[in-house]
Parts: C-alpha cells; sequence; structure tokens
C-alpha cells in the first residue's frame, strides 16, 4: 500500500489503487453486492511490487542506491501515518476492548512496529482466541508483508547479477504461488498471513517492472487488456470460486498487472476515473484508518453490527482518511528530512514510545478483575483428545485407568467437563475435536479452516472413538454433545454448508440437510448402544447470535456496548427459539427417532422471556455459546448434572 512512490504520476495506477480501497471498504462495510471485496489487497500487492522493483531498479542502474537511504525513505513514506493511526487506537482501546482484546491489541503494535504484524496476528488465529473482527490491527497483516519484501528485495538486486533479476523474480513468482496451493486447505492462516505463501502476489508486480521495456509483449497486453478490465470489476463482484480462495486472487493479480503493462491511453485521461484516482491519493492512509473505526464498531456492538452503522462509518473513514492524508501523509513527504543517525534513532524513539505508551494506557485501564482468565477457553482436560491409532486417548484425556464416562463430541462437549467433574467421583474420558460433531460418516465442509481435508480428518478422527470404546471396557455411559450448527445451521438448516458424508465405501460431499443428519446420528447411537453403552445426548446451552461473554465482561468493566437481546446481557427466549430452530427441532426428534434422551440447560436458565446469563455472580458464558469454566461449574452444580446424565442415558 506505498503512496505515489512511483517517481511519475500515473493516472492508471492511482486508479488502481482507487479500485482497490474501494473494494476492500466496500468488504468492511458488509455490503452484499461485494462478495469478494477482500481481493482489493491482492490489487494493492501487484501495484506495491511493481513500483519498489521501479525504484530500486533506477536507482541500482543509475549507481545511486544506498541500504540506509532506500529504508529510510521506506518509513518516512510509511510510518508517520502509521504510527498517528496506532496512537488514535491506543486511546479508543481503553473505551471499546476487553481484557483480551487489550492484551492482543499490544501484540499487534509490537508486531505493527517491527514490521511483523502478520505473524503477530497468525499467532493470534485459533478456534477460541479473539475473532478477527474485533482487532483494530488485524490490517497490518498486509502492510507487514509489504514491508518484509521490501526489506528483502534490495539486498536481491544488488547481490544477484542483473541478468538474472527477470528470471529471479519469475522463479519467487512459481515457488511462492506453489506453496500458495499446496498448503490454503490444510495450512489456510499460515498461508494467508505469512509472506512465503503471499510473495507471489508482490514478485509479480516485480517480474512486470523488470520487464517492463519488452516490446514483444505489447501485442500480447494489447489484447488482454479489456478482458482484464472486466475481471478487476466483475471477480470482485462475483466470485468463480475456483481453486477458492486463490483462484481468483490469480486472475486478479494478472488482470492488475495486464493493465499496468498495457498503459492505456483512455486511463490517462479519462474524466470518469477522477473518484477512483482522487480515493487513490489517499489510499495509504484510508486503508490505514478505515479498518480501525469499523473493528471499534465491532467491538462495540456484542451482536452483527447494522448495516446503516456500517454504511455511515464509510463515510467516517473517508473524512478520516483524507484528514490524515492532507495532515500528516503529505506535509511529512514534503518535508526535506533524509538518512542520518539522528533522524534513524528518532525513529526508532517513536516506536519505542508508543508503545511504551500503549502499555501504560493498557495498564491504567485494566479492570481489577482478570477477565481474560474468567473468560478463558473451556476445552475440558485438554486442547486436544483425540484418539491415536492404536485406539488410545491422550493420558491427560482422562481422569483415571478406567473411566466409566466418555464425553464425546466437539467444543460443545468440552465446555461440559468442567462441570461434570464438579458433580460425580466417577472417571470421566473425553474425545473432542473442535467443531467436529459426534456423527458417524458425516462431517461439515466450509471455505477456509474447515475445507475437505479438514472433514476427512473429522471422520477419522469419530471413527477411532468408536475403535476406542470398542476396546475401553471400563466406559459405561457415552456422552454425546455439539452444538450441532455445523451441519443444521441456525436459522436455516444447514444453507451455505455441505457435508462429506460416508456411504459403504464411498466417500462423498453433498448438501447437507436433516435426513442426512438424521441418518448418521442413528447410526452413531446404534453402533454406540452396540459395543454395550448407553447413550445420552447435551444439548447446546440457549444463545441467540450475541457474544454473551463479551456482553457481561464489557458490562463489567464498564465499557460502551450495543446489541445485546436484553438489559443485563441477558437472552431473549422468543429470538433464541427464532434463531435455534432448526436445532431445536433436531433435538426434539431424537427421543423417538434414535431412542435416546437429551438433557438440555433451558429449564434451568429460561423463563417463558429471558434466559439467564449469570448465577450467583459467575459469568455461565465464555462467548456467544461455550460456558466459561467457572460457569460450567456452577450450573452443574445448580441442576446436579452428572446425576441426570447417568439417569437419562440408555
Amino acid at each position: 500500500m506505498i503512496a505515489n512512490a512511483t517517481p511519475t504520476f500515473r493516472a492508471d495506477i492511482q486508479a488502481l489503487r482507487g479500485l482497490a480501497i474501494l473494494l476492500v471498504l466496500l468488504h468492511h462495510a458488509k455490503l452484499d453486492f461485494i462478495a469478494a471485496g477482500y481481493l482489493g489487497v491482492d490489487i494493492f500487492f501487484v501495484i506495491s511490487g511493481y513500483l519498489i522493483t521501479g525504484i530500486i531498479r533506477k536507482d541500482i542502474e543509475a549507481g545511486t542506491f544506498r541500504f540506509s537511504s532506500f529504508y529510510f525513505r521506506r518509513a518516512k513514506r510509511l510510518l508517520p501515518a502509521a504510527y498517528v493511526t496506532f496512537f488514535i487506537a491506543t486511546l479508543l482501546s481503553a473505551a471499546f476492548l476487553t481484557k483480551l482484546e487489550m492484551r492482543d491489541f499490544l501484540r499487534q503494535l509490537i508486531g505493527a512496529v517491527t514490521f511483523s504484524g502478520n505473524i503477530a496476528l497468525w499467532l493470534q488465529t485459533g478456534y477460541f482466541e479473539g475473532t478477527a473482527n474485533l482487532k483494530p490491527l488485524l490490517h497490518v497483516w498486509s502492510l507487514a508483508i509489504e514491508e518484509q519484501y521490501y526489506m528483502l528485495l534490495p539486498a536481491a538486486m544488488v547481490f544477484l547479477p542483473r541478468r538474472f533479476w527477470a528470471a529471479g523474480a519469475v522463479s519467487l513468482v512459481v515457488v511462492s504461488a506453489a506453496l500458495c496451493f499446496a498448503f490454503a486447505a490444510a495450512k489456510p492462516s499460515a498461508t494467508f498471513y505469512l509472506l512465503p505463501t503471499r510473495a507471489w502476489e508482490l514478485a509479480l508486480g516485480s517480474v512486470g517492472a523488470l520487464i517492463y521495456a519488452e516490446t514483444r509483449f505489447r501485442p500480447a497486453l494489447a489484447v488482454l487488456f479489456w478482458p482484464a478490465i472486466v475481471g478487476l470489476i466483475v471477480i470482485p463482484i462475483a466470485p468463480t470460486g475456483w481453486m477458492s480462495p486463490w483462484g481468483d486472487a490469480t486472475v486478479v493479480c494478472a488482470s492488475t498487472l495486464a493493465v499496468i503493462l498495457r498503459r492505456h491511453p483512455a486511463l490517462e485521461h479519462g474524466s470518469v476515473l477522477r473518484p477512483l484516482i482522487w480515493l487513490g491519493n489517499i489510499s495509504y492512509s484510508l486503508y490505514l484508518i478505515h479498518w480501525p473505526i469499523f473493528a471499534f464498531a465491532n467491538n462495540a456492538y456484542v451482536s452483527e453490527v447494522p448495516r446503516t452503522v456500517n454504511i455511515s462509518i464509510l463515510g467516517v473513514a473517508l473524512l478520516s482518511g483524507y484528514l490524515l492524508y492532507r495532515l500528516v501523509e503529505q506535509p511529512v513527504r514534503r518535508m526535506n528530512i533524509g538518512w542520518s543517525r539522528k533522524s534513524a534513532g528518532a525513529t526508532i524513539a517513536a516506536s519505542c514510545t508508543l508503545v511504551a505508551f500503549s502499555l501504560g494506557i493498557v495498564g491504567a485501564t485494566s479492570p481489577d478483575t482478570d477477565y481474560a482468565h474468567v473468560r478463558r477457553g473451556n476445552r475440558g482436560l485438554a486442547a486436544e483428545c483425540i484418539v491415536d491409532g492404536q485406539s488410545h486417548l491422550p493420558t491427560e484425556c482422562s481422569t483415571s485407568a478406567q473411566p466409566k464416562i466418555l464425553v464425546w463430541g466437539d467444543s460443545y462437549a468440552m465446555h461440559l467437563m468442567p462441570g461434570i467433574l464438579a458433580t460425580t467421583e466417577f472417571g470421566l474420558a473425553q474425545a473432542t475435536v473442535s467443531n467436529c460433531a459426534p456423527f458417524i460418516g458425516l462431517s461439515v465442509i466450509r471455505q477456509g479452516q474447515y475445507a475437505k481435508p479438514w472433514a476427512e480428518k473429522c471422520h477419522q478422527a469419530n471413527d477411532a472413538v468408536l475403535m476406542y470404546l470398542a476396546q475401553a471396557q471400563s466406559i459405561e455411559t457415552v456422552v454425546l454433545a455439539s452444538a450441532f450448527n455445523q451441519i443444521l445451521g441456525d436459522t436455516s438448516p444447514a444453507s451455505s454448508a455441505n457435508v462429506l458424508i460416508t456411504k459403504g465405501t464411498e466417500t462423498v460431499e453433498t448438501k447437507a440437510n436433516v435426513s442426512l443428519a438424521l441418518m448418521s446420528f442413528r447410526e452413531t447411537v446404534k453402533r454406540v448402544r452396540a459395543l454395550g453403552k448407553r447413550v445420552v445426548v447435551v444439548a447446546p446451552p440457549p444463545s441467540s447470535g450475541f457474544d454473551i461473554g463479551r456482553c457481561l465482561e464489557l458490562k463489567a468493566s464498564r465499557r460502551i456496548f450495543l446489541g445485546a437481546d436484553e438489559p443485563g446481557c441477558r437472552i431473549s427466549s422468543v429470538a433464541y427459539r427464532r434463531a435455534k430452530a432448526p436445532i431445536l427441532e433436531f433435538l426434539a426428534t431424537l427421543p423417538q427417532d434414535a431412542h435416546v434422551n437429551v438433557v438440555s440447560f433451558d429449564e434451568f436458565l429460561c423463563s417463558k422471556t429471558t434466559c439467564q446469563t449469570e448465577l450467583d455472580g459467575v459469568f455461565i458464558y465464555q462467548d456467544g455459546g461455550h460456558l466459561s469454566v467457572d460457569g460450567s461449574k456452577v450450573l452443574a452444580k445448580r441442576m446436579k448434572l452428572a446425576e441426570r446424565l447417568l439417569a437419562a442415558a440408555k
């Protein structure tokens, strides 16, 4: 996202920048007609690679390149507007962020000033980690990738003979793209955040800068220009899903490069492009400032941010980006400041001061209660309780050498463990995988982390539990628990989910539906009982779509919050039944359809109008649906959970 680094003004490149930031803005505003606005970042990457390579090439060929001068110019260009944004975000964090988010924010800030923000954010991914939309510095991942590329590219061009420049850039594109496609499904978070799997986009721009003068490519560029324009407009609106998500990124990146290299006269003087050129001029400042505004709105609302608010934020972001551009970015750019030890020291001092200031804000505004601990991830006995190839559970996933009760399911089985442990002296075992419901031969497929390779692992994990049960003679009762929304959906039955289902020896992908879920669940119960075990099902606790745990913390720590169902962060019973209708209907059929009883928390928490979210001053919920560690215990004791489970099992 470098701003105006080109030595001569290019209206076409500024228009591309304007298109890129517009796509990103509309994507973050969650406007329905932009299905893949995130591809704007990919456009930025290609532009940045093209421009920065051209600058380095020109300086090396002129014999004027100096590492110190190059890096200082990058710092002068990028850091002032960034640091003002980080400073404002730090001030606002005290009013909007929870304890956990404050902790994560500080790590993001340290990552931002050390050019490792992408790594800091990657380390904050995970099932029980903070939601990405709540991170005010989430967008620094792309800046960090560019900065890391800027750190490495000059050395590569200085020390590599010029005749190998183009071949080296092409090789980087090929290797990085191969890594990206190879790991996109298996390691989606790392693939998204880390330089080795994103460098191909910047390197594609580098290739363009190194072959720009090659006249042999011009006839092809003339043919590709208008298809490229169509691709840049159509793909973000209606992505193909081809090799999702990187296939669409490939089309957009290639289209961006084709437009840059063609340098069509129609894009140099067209008045229709003036709004995009204006956006391109302020795109760096606008990119910096817009996301924290959206993120603080996401933090303020414990439910979905209303569309009207997101649209209003667009106007606020445009004004803020323009002011940052005019008052900070441009004035600093015009200053006659060059490389010196003094200027380098001032830059380092500014970075340290910003981090120290943030540490002070975090310390001064932190509540006395450690809500990060209160709302810690409730993983039960252990985060990983997967049966291995020898049908053994990890030692830490059992409280006894001869456990009598097995809790099997996803994270909604994990969160039961503290409560069951608090209400029984019997030995317990835990067999759980996050987001993997206890359905034999059936698992959900969704884009990203839960793509087909993950679904296959879920299949294998559930099959392994049955093999474990066949050998675990001490197990008498199996507790099946899940959110069930992976396969059944919430307001509509799995309207957007596919499932991987095993039929005999064949495994196929198909659309999720209730009939498949019932068939699989009946088979699960049947096979467990065939091993001589009793079975009982535990329903997920009431929820309606807002983040209950965050709401409770924000209320208790006197932060800003909006969007709860009821005052005091209570759940509306009507909203709960409406939001979870498919799941509630599915559970209601199980006693007759699968001949298994269902234990529910509803009668202990819900009246006709509301459901409680605190008991005896204890937060029952960790987040939008999971029980907290202490909440699991206090609720289980209130309802004598273990005794109830054993009585209902059959």
